[in-house]
C-alpha cells in the first residue's frame, strides 16, 4: 500500500473539482503522429489578472 503525498491528495480534490466544469481554454498541439491537448482552467474568483499570472511564470524560467 502506498501513501499519498500532500501534493497527490490536493492534485486529485483539484481534478475532481474541476470534473463537471468546463475548461475556459484548449490548446492542441501536434507533434509527428502524438496529439496533445491541455485543458486550461483559471481561477474566476482570482484578483490575478492573466498579465499578472504570465509575468510570474516568465520570471520563475529565468530563474531556473
Amino acid at each position: 500500500m502506498t501513501e499519498k503525498t500532500e501534493a497527490q491528495t490536493d492534485e486529485i480534490k483539484t481534478e475532481e473539482k474541476n470534473a463537471g466544469r468546463k475548461p475556459d481554454g484548449v490548446l492542441t498541439k501536434k507533434f509527428g503522429a502524438k496529439t496533445f491537448i491541455a485543458e486550461i482552467f483559471f481561477n474566476h474568483s482570482s484578483k490575478d489578472t492573466f498579465q499578472d499570472k504570465l509575468l510570474k511564470a516568465i520570471r520563475s524560467e529565468k530563474t531556473e
